[in-house]
């Protein structure tokens, strides 16, 4: 910012000497302090009456004006775009922890849920590795009758995990288009549609 502002003066100079103010040097006199004097009196020490100060226009030009004016715009403006800038930049950050945050709480919901997920997993492990033994233990007819029943993808499930003696003997009094499915999507068949 300091750099553009000696820009700006230096340019305001340039102006002033292209526009024809000229400053002149005076020699100084054999005198101490009458320099100062004369600056301050505005008297010429020779002649007595009042002068100018060398150099000093009476009035600035029209021009020099001019762009005085749309240089002190032009830092009205650049200090306005700055302050937008910084607002800016603080609402950015403002979201950026307000997402951060977000993404913490679904993280942690995410975490929860495949926590729920294998726990449920499990659940449901236990219960048909308990309905296998069940299913084991009860007479064959009196199993096939029951599987024939359930949905289909549980009785796969169930036989699938059964010992092939136990499994056979329950498919064997099983009807025959229900046993036929049950095998075909244990080894893999697609369905048909």
């Amino acid at each position: 910012m300091r750099t553009f502002r000696n820009y700006i003066l230096t340019m305001a100079l340039t102006t002033l000497l292209v526009s024809g103010v000229s400053v002149q040097a005076q020699p100084p006199t054999g005198e101490p302090g009458a320099d100062l004097k004369q600056r301050h009196s505005g008297l010429n020490p020779n002649s007595k009456s009042p002068s100018k100060l060398p150099g000093k226009p009476s009035a600035l030009n029209p021009e020099t004006l001019r762009l005085m004016e749309m240089i002190e715009k032009k830092n009205r403006e650049l200090k306005k775009r700055e302050t937008g800038l910084l607002l800016r930049e603080k609402n950015l950050e403002l979201l950026e922890q307000k997402v951060r945050a977000d993404l913490k709480k679904i993280e942690d919901a995410l975490i929860r849920s495949e926590e729920q997920v294998g726990i449920k997993r499990d659940l449901i492990e236990k219960n048909i590795i308990a309905l296998v033994k069940i299913y084991s233990a009860m007479k064959p007819q009196e199993a096939s009758t029951l599987l024939e029943n359930l949905d289909q993808a549980i009785a796969i499930q169930i036989i699938s995990r059964m010992k092939s003696k136990v499994a056979g003997k329950i498919m064997g009094k099983m009807d025959t288009r229900v046993a036929k499915n049950i095998s075909e999507s244990i080894a893999g068949k697609p369905k048909n549609r």
